[in-house]
């Protein structure tokens, strides 16, 4: 019978390694059941291979063929009550029922540990057998406690199913069953065809019928999963629709209500409140040339530009805080007078924190602040309120600093009258690198027929 044996261990190895890959191929949908199943094939292809290697060097004499046989025999026991442990635990995770559950978790502990302490025993004691130096071997006195420690499994196993028989389904229990089944009816051929080694075929076909049971529970769970998917994704589809409607309908108050305040602020110190629309202008066009070239591209993207032109308006907001006596000064300010003016940005940024924070994009609040609190600071270090010096000066300040420079040259104010573009887009030039970003400004002299068509169609009235 040995080649018989050996051809059967090689098949059931080979399946092994097939239902591992089948297995191991879902692993995105992948389950704590198939990973016990996983181990307990790895287990049954354990046994095979030490059977087959028993089988093949059984018949060799000499000190290395006795304890590589010696080896063999002692995994194979092992090997065979590991199968029978983790096909409990799977049987536990499968079922999912509770009732009973925690005595047989000890139980099965416990069968362990006594099946474990006479196994370890055994080489030096022949308890569960005895291997003779012809690699002969037969049972020992205590054979009789792994069989009866296996039946009582069984039967543990059978109080589980009983326990928990008004809440199982039929389909769950003829899988469990048929470990049972397989297992013994593979041991009962084997006591009637001397030789023959069928325990191992028997827990392939047990494993076998597993792996379909539980990718087909898969398959209708993924199945009604992906139903209710669908359902769900009309649902949120429609609520996120509704959400855009509602944000929209939101966002477009919020702007005119940020461009009525700022309008409010500017009207107390300029002659029109065009100043936040040309400014706002200026900004996305700026903005947009710099990320047409590639400027800044790691900060510079169209969700920043949105926010971008919608925080613009916001950028004098401070000047909530200066007395209305040196806003509309019809002269140079002292320098007492300059400080409380300058006192208008940093006073800007708490007031856009004061307002917005918990309401709006925490993005959209940091341009925005930004821009209140740092649009008067110089790329040379010299500005206010923080004397930041160059990259330290947040990009939408920057942007903002030219088009607000800008929009004040070419405008009249109570204090002076409105200046020619070539003036305009002179002094631009002169200050890159010293006021403006070197780059921004270089950008912006690109644009420059395009910034005095927009204060063209924004023009003021006198």
């Amino acid at each position: 019978m040995t080649p018989v044996n050996i051809a059967l261990n090689i098949y059931n190895i080979f399946l092994g390694i097939i239902l591992i890959i089948s297995i191991a191929l879902r692993r995105n949908t992948i389950t704590k059941q198939q990973n016990w199943i996983k181990w307990m094939v790895i287990s049954n292809i354990i046994l095979a291979a030490t059977h087959t290697c028993y089988l093949l060097f059984r018949t060799k004499t000499g000190t290395v063929y006795y304890i590589i046989c010696s080896i063999a025999i002692f995994i194979m026991y092992l090997a065979v009550f590991a199968i029978i442990d983790i096909t409990i635990i799977f049987i536990v995770l499968y079922l999912n029922q509770n009732r009973f559950k925690k005595a047989l978790t000890i139980s099965l502990l416990a069968i362990t540990i006594v099946f474990s302490f006479f196994l370890i025993l055994t080489p030096f004691t022949g308890a569960y057998y005895v291997l003779h130096a012809d690699n002969s071997k037969e049972y020992g006195p205590l054979i009789f406690i792994p069989y009866s420690l296996q039946a009582l499994i069984y039967v543990l196993m059978i109080i589980y199913l009983i326990s928990n028989r008004k809440t199982l389904k039929a389909q769950k229990v003829a899988t469990i069953l048929s470990f049972v089944l397989f297992p013994q009816i593979a041991q009962i051929i084997q006591l009637t065809q001397h030789g023959l080694y069928l325990i191992t075929t028997g827990y392939s076909i047990t494993f076998l019928i597993m792996v379909i049971f539980e990718n087909h529970r898969l398959e209708t769970s993924l199945d009604y999963t992906e139903v209710e998917l669908d359902e769900k994704e009309n649902e949120l589809k429609e609520k996120l629709s509704e959400i855009e409607r509602s944000k929209l309908a939101v966002i477009k108050m919020q702007n005119h209500t940020i461009e009525s305040l700022s309008n409010l602020v500017e009207n107390r110190d300029e002659d029109t409140g065009e100043h936040v629309r040309r400014t706002r202008a200026y900004v996305e066009l700026l903005a947009v040339q710099l990320m047409k070239n590639n400027h800044y591209s790691e900060i510079l993207n169209p969700r920043y530009v949105r926010f971008l032109k919608r925080a613009a308006p916001m950028h004098d907001i401070g000047k909530i805080v200066v007395p209305d006596a040196i806003l509309k000064k019809p002269g140079y300010l002292t320098d007492d007078e300059f400080t409380q003016m300058k006192r208008h940005a940093s006073e800007g940024g708490r007031i856009v924190h004061e307002i917005m924070d918990g309401y709006e994009d925490p993005e959209y609040i940091d341009i925005t602040a930004n821009i209140a609190k740092y649009h008067h600071e110089k790329w040379d270090g010299t500005g206010y309120p923080d004397n930041l010096k160059g990259s330290e000066i947040p990009l939408c300040a920057r942007i903002m600093a030219i088009a607000d420079v800008f929009d004040a040259l070419v405008s009249p104010r109570v204090y002076k009258s409105p200046m020619s573009y070539e003036e305009a887009f002179k002094i631009i030039y002169e200050g890159s690198g010293i006021h403006f970003d070197p780059i921004i400004a270089h950008e912006f002299l690109q644009i420059k027929g395009k910034a005095a068509s927009v204060n063209e169609s924004f023009k003021y009235i006198d």
